[in-house]
């Protein structure tokens, strides 16, 4: 028998059949077009076995349906729905209804421990009419998201600003240590190596303020004008409330330019040179953002203090709101013009002649 010839081209590979359409990945694309503003879905397959199911389970925001179905049950597939980085939604198929599925809100990025105990916007059941889905999704689900990220969004920037605050405190406390009197690096490798940790420990709460900053931001501005402030202090805030956007368009710019290079590493084969590659490109993502983030730790402060005078400025109206609501419960009410007075309550009868009481013995 003749030895096949290893110069000999291969075989044509016959071409694949496209594998039909799951029901979640149609109703999530049908889902999407028609949820208000502009929705992205992503279908995540093997869910239950995937990096993507600890990433929600680790920022679900419900303690019903959602949280039940997927404790209990294996998903197999679950999509992520993704509104420009504002809000973030996941889908799944309901266990047991096999015509409806389950709409979770994920919590964004800052919003942890107690922040997200309380004031859980859970999730719904939906049926598997796109149309009637995302009219629920929209009148039951949407609101309730809106308001429990708005409820938390000034304490979940103040944790942000104290996380990266104390990154670049701690780097404060030993790059001096780790440097000659004229500022040289003793050591280039020891140098690097913890300037790449404070950037990885500043990032982290940066997210945060790249998710709910621009909402801040705009809130804050408008409410500037409004506060009785001198015109050195308004002066001085405006100014820092562009310095801030000037941040968040600048992080948001790198975190944008880098996420495909991030999302091409972990798709490389497996193996270390993986994850070694993956870390490099993640510190040089970090390295870069160092300028934004700084502006952030040096700039945050005013967002708090534009919430604390709009809280001092709207207590005083909340105290006589009240006082007025006590007033009006212990005072009688004033007659309307024209309308007829109550008919006054008739006097008592006139007492009648003294009656003598019988004599003894009659």
């Amino acid at each position: 028998m003749p030895a096949p010839d290893p110069n000999a081209p291969l075989p044509a590979t016959p071409p694949r059949r496209a594998q039909p359409s799951s029901p979640l990945r149609t109703f999530s694309d049908a889902l999407a077009l028609r949820l208000p503003g502009s929705w992205n879905a992503a279908v995540k397959d093997h869910f239950a076995y995937s990096p993507a199911y600890a990433y929600v389970m680790d920022r679900l925001w419900d303690h019903g349906h959602a949280q039940w179905g997927l404790q209990d049950f294996v998903t197999d597939e679950a999509t992520l729905l993704d509104s420009s980085g504002t809000e973030l939604l996941v889908v799944l198929p309901r266990p047991h209804h096999r015509t409806q599925f389950l709409v979770a809100a994920l919590a964004p990025p800052g919003i942890d421990g107690v922040l997200r105990s309380g004031n859980a916007p859970h999730g719904i059941a939906v049926s598997a009419d796109p149309v009637r889905a995302a009219a629920d999704v929209e009148r039951r689900l949407l609101p309730r998201y809106r308001h429990a990220v708005e409820a938390v969004r000034i304490p979940a920037l103040r944790e942000a600003h104290r996380l990266a605050q104390q990154a670049l405190d701690d780097w404060d406390a030993v790059s001096d240590s780790l440097c000659d009197q004229q500022g040289i690096p003793l050591d280039e490798d020891a140098y690097g190596v913890r300037q790449t940790q404070r950037d990885a420990e500043a990032w982290q709460p940066f997210e945060t303020f790249l998710f709910h900053g621009s909402a801040a931001i705009d809130h804050a501005t408008a409410v500037l004008p409004a506060l009785s402030l001198p015109a050195s202090t308004l002066d001085r805030w405006s100014y820092q409330l562009h310095s801030l956007a000037d941040a968040l368009a600048e992080g948001i710019r790198i975190r944008d330019n880098w996420e495909p290079r991030l999302v091409a590493k972990i798709e490389q084969p497996l193996g270390p040179d993986r994850w070694i590659a993956f870390n490099d490109t993640l510190d040089e993502r970090n390295a870069e953002g160092w300028h934004a983030m700084t502006l952030f730790i040096d700039h945050a402060q005013v967002l708090h203090a534009i919430a604390d005078a709009e809280r001092e400025r709207a207590e005083p109206a909340a105290a006589r709101v009240a006082a007025a609501r006590a007033r009006s419960t212990t005072t009688a009410p004033a007659p309307r013009p024209g309308s007829r007075l109550p008919a006054p309550e008739a006097p008592p009868p006139p007492p009648g002649p003294p009656t003598r009481s019988p004599a003894p013995g009659r």
